[in-house]
């Protein structure tokens, strides 16, 4: 290495120290102590080989050189007047530990601190910002100051020799959002979770009991001060709740065992009731058969008809039995969050090993019925899209996935849907290209066919307002007798609900906690039933529970 070698590393020298350095000075003074160095190595006739690494290491040695003589050097406290013993030039005894000369050390027994203490330590003993000067930059009093000065120090002194990592560290579970209700503005709940595994875990390390931020920081293993926003975006979010100085998760989270606790109870019970429930399913297609409505849509609409139909009616009649244990809670009752929706969220957390394909219930989960409405579109005063989501019938919420906004999706399929259904290119002039681009995913759906001549034709059934009414009652009809012959045979999977934190009873509505004891059984009867020939018979195309109701526009 050579002079001219030297100095082209220059400024890659000084990103390093800016990185670890508090300030500019202290940065270009660490650099030039290291070139100084290289440069009397070379006069000193020493041949050193790859240069750039050298120099590394050797500003490495030097920064923890100055951390040892900054934090050895006696620390003054300005006009203190604690109400307990200090000394002028007090050094907590966890600051004299050597090893606290190391980097990693250091930042990590400052990071713990929550930003009020965090703060004020910074400044005056890193920065060495009198009280008084801190006082005025931070807007306190001066004894606020002071207050936090000894109480940082008194929680640096206690946490400094605890471990407090928990598994979430290094082995980060999964946490899946659902929700009950209507979405926020922005796709919350789940927008404000996604696929962030510190977000997940975060969430489930403040569910068994309130907890501080510190606490979370020490169990996950990342600094204070990364974890503090995330947290404020789930409080603001009401995700999380805040009580003093710590923090919960507001809502219920299952494990796979409330999962599986009683889903063989709810397949045997499928098994065993499948013949005799069919019997009155089997009326009810009968009526829906001789219907105006049903009469008009082509083959793929009248069967998405038929299992929207034993769906919802089956559904909802277990539904019936399970509220008289859980409780019922109409949607007057959800709570109004002030993103603009309208929920209760639900969780469920997984190993990081967890394979969701192979799981016992893959293919038996159900969602609830959900819709969306646009208004004013042409030819039309309203238009609505109603489905839920099954294996035993078709997944239509796999339509949605080309974007992360459930409703935004929803709301782009509507009119991509009712285009098709007019005919009318004007309408697809709005519709985002991604949804185009999911096209293959409508045609396996049987959303859509594509016919002999390239044209496609709508196979969602389309009723009226009034025919919506006209088929919500006859499914209503039969949920009443349905949940009135077998309510006692229910009754015997309706049981062990989920258990969910004392301080958090108050908070969760009992139909969540009993959700997971009877919403396979519809998926299991609809799997029955179609493995005996008696639903869907010789329809070998998917057939999932979706309809669109069309409000004509008023001449």
């Amino acid at each position: 290495m050579n002079t001219e070698e030297l100095t082209v590393h220059a400024d890659y020298l000084l990103r390093i120290a800016m990185n670890k350095c508090d300030s500019w000075e202290e940065a270009q003074d660490l650099v030039q102590s290291t070139l100084l160095e290289g440069l009397l190595t070379i006069k000193k006739g020493i041949d050193i080989e790859h240069a750039k690494s050298w120099l590394s290491t050797v500003l490495g040695r030097k920064y923890y050189d100055l951390l040892r003589e900054k934090y050895r050097k006696p620390l003054t406290f300005y006009g203190m007047d604690y109400d307990v013993p200090y000394e002028e030039s007090y050094v907590p005894k966890a600051l004299d530990n050597a090893a606290l000369g190391e980097e990693e050390n250091l930042r990590r027994l400052v990071a713990r601190l929550t930003f009020a203490y965090r703060e004020v330590l910074v400044r005056h003993y890193f920065h060495g910002q009198s009280i008084e000067t801190i006082a005025k930059a931070l807007s306190l009093p001066e004894n606020t100051v002071k207050s936090r000065l000894r109480l940082g120090r008194e929680k640096l002194r206690k946490d400094l020799t605890m471990e407090k990592y928990e598994k979430q560290s290094y082995e980060p579970e999964t946490l899946w959002i659902s929700s009950s209700g209507n979405s926020g503005l922005n796709g919350e709940p789940y927008s404000l979770v996604r696929n962030d595994k510190i977000t997940m875990n975060l969430l489930i390390l403040a569910y068994e009991k309130p907890v501080t931020i510190p606490e979370l920081a020490d169990a996950i293993g990342i600094s204070t001060t990364y974890i503090e926003p995330i947290v404020d975006r789930l409080v603001d979010g009401e995700l999380m709740k805040r009580v003093g100085d710590k923090v919960f998760t507001d809502f219920i989270i299952y494990t796979e065992a409330d999962m599986v606790n009683t889903f063989e109870l709810q397949k045997s019970l499928a098994n065993t009731l499948c013949a005799d429930i069919w019997r009155y399913l089997e009326k009810g297609l009968v009526t829906l058969r001789g219907t105006e409505y049903y009469q008009r849509q082509n083959p793929s609409q009248a069967a998405k008809l038929e299992g929207y139909f034993v769906l919802h009616s089956t559904y909802h009649s277990v539904i019936k039995v399970r509220d008289e244990i859980a409780g019922f809670c109409p949607f007057s009752e959800y709570p109004y969050r002030k993103d603009g929706g309208r929920w209760f969220a639900m969780g469920t957390r997984h190993t990081a090993d967890y394979e969701y394909d192979k799981s016992p219930y893959r293919g038996y989960e159900i969602s609830g019925e959900a819709g969306g409405i646009i208004e004013h579109l042409p030819g039309a005063s309203q238009v609505g899209l109603f489905d839920y989501d099954t294996d035993a019938l078709g997944r239509s919420h796999t339509a949605y996935h080309y974007e992360e906004n459930f409703d935004d999706a929803r709301e782009g399929m509507i009119k991509f849907l009712y285009a098709i259904y007019t005919d009318n290119e004007n309408i697809l002039s709005g519709i985002p290209g991604k949804l185009l681009e999911n096209m293959d995913t409508y045609l396996q759906l049987d959303f859509l066919e594509r016919l002999p001549d390239g044209k496609l034709r709508l196979n969602v059934p389309v009723l009226s307002n009034l025919d919506r009414k006209a088929f919500y009652d006859l499914m209503e009809e039969y949920t009443e007798k349905l949940s009135k012959a077998f309510h006692d045979e229910y009754l015997k999977m309706i049981k062990n609900p989920a258990t969910v934190p004392k301080h958090l009873q108050k908070d969760v509505p009992g139909f969540l906690r009993y959700l997971n004891t009877c919403c396979f059984f519809p998926s299991a009867l609809i799997y029955e039933l179609k493995n005996r020939g008696l639903f869907l018979k010789g329809y070998d195309k998917p057939a999932p529970a979706v309809l669109m109701v069309v409000t004509k526009e008023e001449s």
